[in-house]
C-alpha cells in the first residue's frame, strides 16, 4: 500500500500502529520505498484534562492527538517519549508542585532528553504557563492542574505562539523525529473549539463528546424534549433545542439569531473560506462566547473510563453545535480532503465508532473527497475494521448497521454543498451513491464476535467480507499477524 489514510481516535487504534507501519512499506525495484500514512483524527472531544485547556485557554481538543503522535514516537526519543506522556498527580498540591519543576526543568524527567529539545519544549510549556496566569485575573479561569498531560499542553503553548494547530502538530512530530511518511492531521485545522451532540432515537439530544462517551447519570448528561415548554410540535427533520426548534434547511439563514450568533456564523465562514486555501488556513482566535451551551459549562475533567452503561436509547445521528446548541457545518481540513483524494487505501479504523469516526467523516467535502478516485484511476479500497465489542455508543448495533452508519455520515457530509448552497457543486446525484461506494471490505473477528456479522447481507450489498482470526490471549482482539496478512492480500 503505498498510501494509506486512516480515520480513527482514541487509544484504540493505538494498538494496531505498527501493521500500519508495516503495510506502508513497499517493494519498488527490488529496493525498500516508505509509503505515506496519514492518521486523521477527531478534535472535538471535550472531557478529561483537555476540558481545562478549552474552559480556560480555548482552542479544540488535541488529547487524541497527542496520544496518537506520542505512540510514533521512535525509541531513539524516548526521553521525549517520557515527557509528552507524562501526567501530573490527581492531588492539586503535588500537580502544582510537579508543574513547576517541569517548566523550570528540573524535573527528572528532563533527564534523557537532548539539551537543544529540551529549551524548544520548555518555551512553549512556559508559554502556555504565562498564558495560564493571565487568565487567572478572572477567579473562575483558574486552571486545574491535577491529571494534566503535559503533552497537550505543549500543543497548545505551540498552537498559541504559532497561531497554528497544524503547525504545533508539525513541530511536535519533528522535534520527537517521528518518521517523515508519517502524517498526523486534525480533521479540522482550527483554533476554535468544535462541539458534538448526538440525536437519539428517542428524541433525546445528549451534548458534548465526553458526556455521549462517559455518561453518568442520563438525567445528567442528557435534555429531553419533553421537558421543554411552549416549544412547537416537531418531526425527525427537525433538530430540538433548549427554546428554539430548528429546521436543517433554516440553519445559517440567520432567522431567530442574536448578534452573538451572527459573530459566530462570521467567524465560521471565515474559517472556511481560510480551509480552502491551501497557503493559509490559519484562523484568529474567536473571543469567548458570552453564552455556552449550560451541557458546554460542566466540568469534565474527572469521568469514568471504564464506564460501560448504555445511552438511555440508541444514536440517530451525531452534529456538530454551535455554543448555544444549534446545528453548524464545519468543512473539513484541505490537507484532509487531498489526502482522501489521494490515498490508495482508506481505513476506518477500530475505537469508538460514534465519536471518533464519524465526528471527521461528517465534515463536508469528506464524502465527495472519499469518491473521488486518484489521477490514474485506480480505485481505491476503502476498509471497515470492525470492533471485537459493544461499547456504550454502539451497544446493539450489527455490523451492517456500522456500515449505514458511515454510509449516511459520508451522505451527510455532501448535503451541504447542494442544498445549502444552492450550487451546482456535485456531479452526481447522493441518492444513487450505495454503501458499497463507500466501504468496500469489512474486517470482523472469525470466531465469537459479540457484534452480529450478517456476512450474506453484507456480500449482497456489493461489500466484501473478510474474516480475521482472534487474539490467541483475548477472543475481543484481532490476532495482529493474521490482521496484517488480510489487509496486505487487500491493498
Amino acid at each position: 500500500m503505498a498510501s494509506i489514510a486512516i480515520v480513527s481516535g482514541g487509544t484504540a487504534t493505538n494498538s494496531i500502529l505498527d501493521i500500519f507501519q508495516k503495510l506502508s512499506s513497499i517493494s519498488v525495484d527490488d529496493k525498500k520505498a516508505k509509503g505515506k500514512v496519514s492518521y486523521i483524527l477527531p478534535i472535538s472531544d471535550n472531557g478529561g484534562s483537555t476540558s481545562e485547556i478549552i474552559r480556560v485557554l480555548g482552542g479544540c481538543s488535541v488529547g487524541d492527538i497527542r496520544s496518537r503522535i506520542t505512540r510514533l514516537i521512535p525509541d531513539e526519543s524516548s526521553g521525549i517519549r517520557d515527557l509528552l506522556s507524562h501526567r501530573l498527580p490527581n492531588d492539586s498540591a503535588l500537580a502544582k508542585q510537579e508543574w513547576e519543576q517541569i517548566i523550570e526543568g528540573s524535573h527528572t524527567l528532563w533527564a534523557n532528553v537532548d539539551p537543544p529539545c529540551k529549551q524548544i519544549l520548555r518555551s512553549f510549556l512556559i508559554h502556555v504557563h504565562v498564558e495560564i496566569l493571565k487568565r487567572s485575573r478572572n477567579p473562575s479561569k483558574n486552571f486545574r492542574l491535577e491529571l494534566a498531560s503535559v503533552g497537550n499542553m505543549f500543543l497548545t503553548g505551540a498552537r498559541l505562539f504559532c497561531g497554528s494547530l497544524d503547525s504545533s502538530i508539525e513541530l511536535m512530530l519533528r522535534l520527537s523525529k517521528v518518521p517523515p511518511n508519517i502524517q498526523v492531521l486534525p480533521c479540522i485545522n482550527t483554533n476554535f473549539t468544535y462541539h458534538i451532540s448526538a440525536l437519539l432515537a428517542d428524541g433525546t439530544i445528549v451534548t458534548g463528546q465526553s458526556q455521549i462517551s462517559h455518561p453518568s447519570l442520563p438525567s445528567c448528561s442528557s435534555t429531553n424534549m419533553s421537558s421543554f415548554q411552549n416549544m412547537s410540535s416537531f418531526t425527525d427533520d427537525f433538530i430540538i433545542h433548549p427554546n428554539q426548534v430548528v429546521k436543517d434547511d433554516q440553519v445559517g439563514s440567520g432567522n431567530a439569531k442574536c448578534s452573538l450568533c451572527h459573530q459566530i456564523d462570521s467567524a465560521c465562514n471565515k474559517e472556511k473560506a481560510n480551509n480552502n486555501d491551501d497557503d493559509d488556513e490559519d484562523d484568529e482566535e474567536l473571543e469567548e462566547p458570552s453564552y455556552i451551551h449550560p451541557e458546554l459549562r460542566k466540568s469534565q475533567l474527572y469521568f469514568n473510563k471504564n464506564d460501560t452503561i448504555p445511552l438511555p436509547s440508541p444514536i440517530k445521528r451525531i452534529f456538530y453545535i454551535s455554543p448555544f446548541g444549534e446545528e453548524i457545518y464545519p468543512v473539513a481540513h484541505s490537507r484532509v480532503l487531498k489526502c482522501f483524494k489521494e490515498a490508495d487505501t482508506i481505513i476506518y479504523s477500530i475505537g469508538s465508532l460514534m465519536t471518533s469516526i464519524i465526528p471527521i467523516l461528517i465534515l463536508q467535502g469528506v464524502g465527495d473527497a472519499i469518491l473521488q478516485s486518484k489521477a490514474n484511476k485506480i480505485a481505491k479500497n476503502k476498509v471497515l475494521l470492525m470492533n471485537g465489542s459493544w461499547d456504550r455508543e454502539t451497544h446493539g448495533m450489527s455490523a451492517s448497521d456500522f456500515i449505514n452508519a458511515i454510509y449516511e455520515a459520508l451522505k451527510y457530509s455532501m448535503l451541504y454543498g447542494q442544498n445549502k448552497k444552492k450550487k451546482d457543486y456535485h456531479k452526481i446525484d447522493i441518492e444513487s451513491v450505495k454503501p458499497s461506494s463507500f466501504i468496500t471490505h469489512v474486517i470482523f473477528l472469525r470466531d465469537r464476535s459479540r457484534i452480529p456479522i450478517n456476512t450474506k447481507a453484507i456480500t449482497d450489498a456489493g461489500i466484501e467480507c473478510v474474516p480475521v482470526d482472534n487474539d490467541a490471549k483475548n477472543v475481543d482482539e484481532y490476532d495482529l499477524d493474521d490482521m496484517y496478512r488480510k489487509l496486505r492480500v487487500i491493498g
